[in-house]
């Protein structure tokens, strides 16, 4: 019997996964595929580590599939190349594989699909990376939502998909198989010591478990608290696939039903989460353009700065003041950074430091262990104010933003050493601290820790009247 090719990407698990359910029912061999992309990998910035993530990812689906009785076939080249060499090897009746909907991989999908089609093959697709697809939500007159609450409206009043559960056993026929590639072998620097994440389902699943368990009774007010493990953390099994949403958001629906009603707003300000998630998807589907220009094209104009000194201070971590620098060493050392100090730093570039939107998103896109381009870029575009948001202008105080959310600089100090001895009381501005204060502790202001790089009021003053001018301007010459 001819196969059926089962392509992995970013879903590396077996369970509820929408491809690989629905062959292993055709009772046919199965040939389950993952591509080490050459043309992707080498345009990637990511550190090594994600690569790493991936490699353990893949050897546990490897495990996984070899217990359901076949085996993940391995191949290192570009797409078009290996489908072309698998479909002459096998002959294959079909190929299946999960959707993707950021622009590469709609672009790389279609190329796929005229190879089967041309060889005689079926080609089957399937929603999996999300729980409602982009064209599944749209406005009455048929359009895409640019506004995040009625688009979680209408998600939310759709019936939702039921997680697939665990594929039929299988069979593979043999096949050569390479073995699995991680940073060293694809040639990727790791520059992240200490990875925040375990790649694999297993891992997973029980990170998904114990939040399930004792976190997100009280996620609505501890998600906000950098220093606690108040969020689930399950964004790098999302980007990787080692969990499907579906199963999340199904986990959800049963946990509102069985939980208290004090802890059933945090359940649904969870899910909001995983909305937004779905709305970035949805935006970037609709507008591909968005990966190198603003939403609000008028922005497109903004008289952004730029100085390669204090770029580096920024991602280093050096910029004078603590929540930003935090964030930033948080993220050099773990390859993630907690959501509200993303949009703290975020804000601090684009608004204080008045640098490109596009400057920090391919920062994160290099560091980040969960990214996402879709949710990447519309982050961004959202802290720039540049992007689909109701509210035009919305910048962050990072001194009130530390003194809110750490208020004990907890956070703080456990990524900022050179502040570990600062009392509270200067933590979120040791620049105030008095001369003898600061070589009695050991943190000599401009020594051991920078003076801040710019002054916050001046420099969100500055950025006001520059929006406004560059929006009017805009309106002007568009009469």
């Amino acid at each position: 019997m001819r196969p059926i090719i089962v392509w992995f990407r970013r879903d590396l698990r077996i369970e509820d996964h929408a491809a690989l359910f629905q062959a292993s029912s055709e009772k046919v061999p199965i040939i389950p595929l993952f591509i080490f992309d050459t043309e992707l990998i080498r345009s990637l910035p990511s550190d090594g580590a994600a690569f790493n993530v991936q490699a353990e990812a893949l050897a546990e689906l490897s495990q996984k599939l070899e217990g359901l009785g076949g085996r993940l076939v391995t191949r290192h080249g570009t797409v078009i190349d290996i489908h072309k060499s698998i479909i002459r090897e096998v002959e294959p009746a079909a190929l299946y594989y999960n959707r993707d909907y950021e622009p590469f991989a709609r672009e790389r999908d279609i190329r796929v699909e005229k190879l089967y089609h041309h060889a005689g093959a079926q080609v089957r697709s399937f929603k999996d990376v999300v729980v409602h697809e982009p064209d599944e939500v749209l406005t009455q007159h048929g359009d895409p939502f640019v506004v995040f609450t009625p688009f979680a409206n209408a998600w939310k009043k759709l019936s939702h998909p039921v997680p697939f559960g665990k594929p039929r056993l299988i069979t593979t026929p043999p096949l050569a198989i390479e073995r699995l590639f991680g940073a060293k072998e694809l040639g990727k620097p790791m520059r992240i010591p200490t990875p925040a994440v375990t790649g694999g389902e297993k891992a997973a699943r029980r990170l998904w478990s114990r939040f399930l368990q004792s976190g997100i009774g009280a996620y609505s007010v501890a998600r906000d608290v950098p220093s606690l493990e108040g969020t689930s953390r399950m964004s790098v099994a999302l980007r990787f696939g080692c969990i499907s949403v579906r199963h999340m958001v199904d986990d959800c629906t049963k946990a509102l039903l069985d939980s208290p009603p004090s802890g059933r707003d945090s359940i649904r300000k969870f899910v909001d989460e995983l909305i937004w998630r779905e709305f970035y998807q949805s935006v970037l589907y609709h507008f591909p353009g968005l990966l190198e220009t603003s939403y609000r094209e008028e922005f497109d104009a903004m008289p952004w700065k730029f100085n390669t000194k204090q770029f580096e201070l920024w991602k280093s971590g050096n910029t004078g003041f603590p929540l930003v620098d935090a964030g930033m060493r948080q993220l050099n050392q773990t390859g993630w950074m907690h959501n509200r100090v993303r949009m703290v730093v975020a804000s601090f570039l684009t608004k204080d430091m008045r640098y490109d939107w596009r400057r920090g998103a391919a920062v994160f896109e290099e560091k980040l262990l969960d990214i996402e381009t879709a949710s990447n870029n519309g982050g961004w575009q959202w802290s720039a104010s540049t992007g689909v948001d109701p509210k035009p202008l919305r910048i962050f105080n990072p001194t009130l933003q530390s003194e809110r959310f750490d208020p004990q600089g907890v956070y703080i100090r456990r990524f900022v050493p050179e502040l570990e001895r600062v009392p509270s009381k200067f933590i979120h501005e040791p620049h105030l601290m008095s001369p003898l204060l600061q070589k009695e502790i050991g943190c000599v202001i401009g020594r051991h820790y920078p003076r801040p790089m710019v002054d916050h009021k001046t420099a969100s003053a500055e950025f006001k009247l520059l929006f406004v001018a560059t929006r009017d301007r805009y309106r002007r010459s568009a009469r």
